[in-house]
């Protein structure tokens, strides 16, 4: 039973990386809240991911990056 529940939280942790780093819990991530979990992030890589272009990833916008293969899942 711990091992199950050690494999879910596990599970529930990758779910969404990327609010994971929302540092201020804003409820938005900045390319710097980014770039500290994923530095491989370039700015035109957030740049393409912030469609609404307003310096921060909200929740639909992470969505898509997750789907569209630009974050991990």
């Amino acid at each position: 039973m711990k091992t199950l529940t050690k494999i879910c939280a596990a599970a529930l942790l990758t779910a969404a990386p990327a609010w994971a780093q929302d540092a201020d819990g804003d409820g938005m991530v900045t390319m710097e809240e980014l770039v500290a979990q994923y530095p491989d992030v370039t700015g035109e890589m957030f740049a393409s991911m912030d469609t609404d272009g307003d310096g921060a990833l909200n929740e639909d916008e992470i969505a898509a990056a997750v789907e569209a293969g630009m974050l991990p899942s």
